[in-house]
């Protein structure tokens, strides 16, 4: 009873309020099980996406229009997307802790160097090593990238105090 307690508060946080109305909506309504089933789940998955793809286009942007080294570019994406992917999810997902915004942040941004690690090397040598287009190199890396970042963030960044 306990489980089913804590899962119907985590799917009735005020912050979900705007995802619940737009699932509402006449033409999106019939995703409305589904959402309800797992909407913490789709909640991130939503938020995610907004982050990688904003990290995606940067990136592209900044290496293919800029002519910026593929590495630099994604240092920059990087930079970007983790304010709004930060900003994204300490409000409407994770919940609020007793920590401040810059301890969380300054958290938030070292957890996901990292991931940006792991991205660098990756583009280092298949982009600007073996010329491979940085456009499919990045899908490559998004699955990961989106895995390792969750549980950096639901581990060690959002954890209340009382938790640790």
């Amino acid at each position: 009873m306990e489980k089913q307690e804590i899962n119907q508060d985590v799917n009735n946080k005020p912050q979900f309020a705007i995802f619940d109305w737009v699932v509402s909506l006449p033409i999106i309504r019939i995703v409305k099980p589904l959402y309800e089933w797992k909407k913490a789940f789709w909640i991130y998955c939503f938020l995610g996406m907004i982050s990688t793809v904003s990290n995606y286009i940067f990136t592209i942007v900044l290496n293919r229009n800029f002519g910026l080294y593929g590495t630099v570019a994604n240092v920059i994406a990087w930079l970007m997307s983790t304010m709004i992917s930060f900003v994204l999810f300490r409000y409407f997902y994770f919940d609020r802790t007793n920590n401040s915004f810059i301890n969380e942040l300054a958290k938030f941004a070292s957890a996901r160097i990292f991931t940006l690690g792991v991205e660098e090397l990756s583009i280092l040598i298949f982009v600007d090593i073996l010329k491979a287009d940085i456009r499919i190199v990045k899908l490559i890396l998004i699955p990961v990238t989106a895995i390792l970042n969750y549980f950096i963030s639901k581990i060690f960044v959002f954890k209340n105090k009382e938790e640790k």
